[in-house]
C-alpha cells in the first residue's frame, strides 16, 4: 500500500503560475487541488480540509488576505497552515499578511526554492487535528454568497474591534484620575452592553480600589451583596491579589446618580453577573464585572464586548493609576499623607467659588497642636512626627470622605468641609478636639496625650470674599482659641475678632 499524499491548495487567478507550481509540487510528491479566485479557495477549503494552502494575495471576488483572514477565524480551518504568495516584497504587505493570521509569506518569482523550503517546514510540523464541538460551525456553505456574507461579517467584527480599540486608547490620551478613567470605561461600555451595576476593582501594592458605577433600579442592599460576591469571587481564585488592608469601595458619579435607596428595584443574582479577571504582566491585578438588569440577559456578544474592555482597559486603567500615584506624590505632604499647602489653598478657592456658585455654605478649620514644640523637645522629633500623623488619620476618620485635609504648615492644619454650616462644622471640630485630647498616642518614646486647638469661619459672610479671607478669618478664631486656654473651639465673630479686609 502507498503512502498518502500530502495535499496542497493551490490559489491563483493566473493559469501559468497554477500550472507551473502545480507541476513542481506534484514532482516534489505532493498532490494539488487548484483554485482561480478567492471564494472558489475557501470553497475548496472547507470541502477538502488539505494540509497546506498557497495564496496570491491579488485574486478576483476575494484577495489572499480576506480569504486568510476568514479561514483562521473557522474551527475547521484555523489550524491549516498558509502561505501568502505575492509578487510586493514591501515591509506593509509582509506586515498585513502577518496580520490577517498567515504562516509565511513568499515573494513569487523565478526561484521557486523559497517557497518549496516554506512547503516543507510547515507541513513537518505537527498540526492539532480539528476535533468539532458543541457551537462549533464544521462548514460553510460553499455558495458564493454564503462565503461573501461570512467574510464581509468577519470583516464588520473587526472593524468593530478596532473602533471599540480607538474609543478606549482616546481614553488614554488624557490622563485623568483613576475614578475619572473608570467612570469613562463604563460610560463607553454602556454604550454597547446594557448593564445594572459594573465594578472595576484594581491594586497595587498597599492600595486596594472598587469603583462601581450604579445606574437606575439599583438599592443600597443590592450593592452590599455585589461587593460580598465580588471578593469572595477574587479570595477564591486570586486572594494573591488582595492588597493588606482590602478594597475600598467607591460610587462614581455621585452627582449623577444621587442618593442611592436603600430598598426597592431588584435583587442581586450572582448568576446574571459577568466576571473577567484583569491581567498585567501574569498578574491579575484586579476585574472587571457587570450585572445584567432585570429584563435583560448576557449574550455571547456582551461577553465577547467585555473581553475587549478587559483586553485592552486594562493597560489605560494601569496608566491611570500610575498617573494619579505621581499625581499624589506631588499634591501630599510625605509626612501625613494629607494634601500640601499648595494644594489645599487651591482647593479651598476652588471650593469657595463653588459655594457661590451653588448658594451652598463652607467651612473651614484650622487645627493646631498645643504646645507642640514642647512634644519635640520633651520627646523627640522622631515622636513628635508620630503625633502630626496620628493626628491627621484621627481627623481622616473622623471627617466625611468628601471633606479634605492639608498641611498648612509644622503642626497646623486644615480642614475643608463643603455643604456645612456653622452648627455642623462646630460639631464636627469638637468630636476631632475629643478623640484626640481622650486618646494618648503611641510613639517610640512611649504614649504622649496631647490636645488641639481649632479655629472656624464659614461663609457666606459679608466679611469673607475668598479662600485667603477664610483662612484668615479661621486663623483669627484659632488666635482666640489659644489665648482662652487652648484645647477648645472657637469660631469666627467679627465683632470680637475684627475684619479681615476692608472692601
Amino acid at each position: 500500500m502507498g503512502v498518502e499524499k500530502r495535499q496542497i491548495l493551490l490559489a491563483d487567478d493566473s493559469l501559468t503560475i497554477l500550472k507551473v507550481v502545480s507541476n513542481i509540487l506534484e514532482q516534489q510528491g505532493y498532490q494539488v487541488i487548484t483554485a482561480t479566485d478567492g471564494v472558489e479557495a475557501a470553497s475548496k477549503a472547507f470541502a477538502e480540509n488539505p494540509d497546506l494552502i498557497l495564496l496570491d494575495v491579488m485574486m478576483p471576488k476575494m484577495n489572499g488576505y480576506q480569504v486568510c483572514r476568514l479561514l483562521k477565524n473557522v474551527p475547521k480551518t484555523a489550524n491549516i497552515p498558509i502561505v501568502i504568495l505575492t509578487s510586493k516584497d514591501q515591509p506593509r504587505e509582509k506586515f498585513w499578511g502577518y496580520q490577517t493570521g498567515a504562516n509565511k509569506y513568499v515573494t513569487k518569482g523565478s526561484d521557486l526554492s523559497p517557497l518549496l523550503a516554506a512547503v516543507d517546514e510547515l507541513l513537518s510540523e505537527k498540526r492539532e487535528p480539528f476535533t468539532s464541538e458543541a457551537g462549533q460551525e464544521l462548514v460553510i456553505a460553499d455558495a458564493e454568497f454564503d462565503i461573501l456574507a461570512r467574510s464581509n461579517d468577519l470583516l464588520d467584527a473587526k472593524l468593530f474591534e478596532a473602533t471599540v480599540l480607538n474609543e478606549i486608547g482616546k481614553l488614554a490620551a488624557n490622563l485623568r484620575t483613576f475614578a475619572e478613567t473608570a467612570s469613562a470605561i463604563f460610560e463607553l461600555l454602556g454604550k454597547l452592553v446594557t448593564f445594572a451595576a459594573g465594578v472595576i476593582a484594581f491594586s497595587h501594592g498597599e492600595e486596594g480600589r472598587m469603583l462601581v458605577k450604579v445606574n437606575p433600579g439599583v438599592n443600597k442592599e443590592y450593592l452590599r451583596e455585589y461587593r460580598r460576591y465580588l471578593e469572595a469571587e477574587i479570595k477564591e481564585n486570586h486572594p494573591e491579589s488582595i492588597p493588606p488592608a482590602g478594597y475600598t469601595w467607591e460610587i462614581l458619579d455621585r452627582g449623577k446618580t444621587g442618593v442611592i435607596p436603600e430598598q426597592s428595584g431588584g435583587n442581586f443574582d450572582p448568576k446574571r453577573v459577568l466576571t473577567f479577571f484583569l491581567f498585567s504582566k501574569g498578574k491579575v491585578v484586579g476585574l472587571l464585572s457587570v450585572t445584567a438588569t432585570s429584563k435583560h440577559k448576557f449574550t455571547r456578544v456582551d461577553r465577547e464586548t467585555l473581553q475587549l474592555f478587559v483586553t485592552y482597559g486594562t493597560v489605560v486603567l494601569e496608566n491611570a493609576w500610575l498617573y494619579e500615584t505621581v499625581r499624589k506624590l506631588s499634591i501630599m505632604d510625605g509626612l501625613t499623607k494629607v494634601f500640601n499647602r499648595r494644594y489645599i489653598e487651591e482647593r479651598l478657592q476652588e471650593e469657595i467659588c463653588l459655594s457661590a456658585r451653588r448658594r451652598t455654605p463652607l467651612a473651614l478649620l484650622i487645627l493646631d497642636v498645643d504646645h507642640f514644640k514642647k512634644v519635640n523637645d520633651k520627646y523627640g522629633h522622631q515622636a513628635g512626627d508620630i503625633v502630626l500623623k496620628y493626628l491627621m488619620e484621627t481627623s481622616q476618620k473622623t471627617v466625611r470622605s468628601t471633606d479634605l485635609l492639608g498641611r498648612y504648615g509644622g503642626e497646623e492644619f486644615l480642614a475643608i468641609l463643603p455643604d456645612t454650616a456653622k452648627s455642623g462644622a462646630l460639631t464636627v471640630a469638637e468630636r476631632v478636639r475629643t478623640v484626640v485630647q481622650s486618646t494618648p498616642i503611641p510613639t517610640c518614646a512611649g504614649r504622649i496625650s496631647i490636645t488641639i486647638s481649632l479655629g472656624l469661619a464659614t461663609v457666606p459672610d459679608p466679611n469673607i470674599w475668598s479662600g485667603e479671607d477664610l483662612i484668615k478669618a479661621a486663623d483669627l478664631a484659632l488666635y482666640r482659641a489659644k489665648n482662652s486656654g487652648r484645647n477648645c473651639v472657637c469660631v469666627y465673630d467679627v465683632d470680637i475678632d475684627g475684619k479681615i479686609n476692608e472692601h
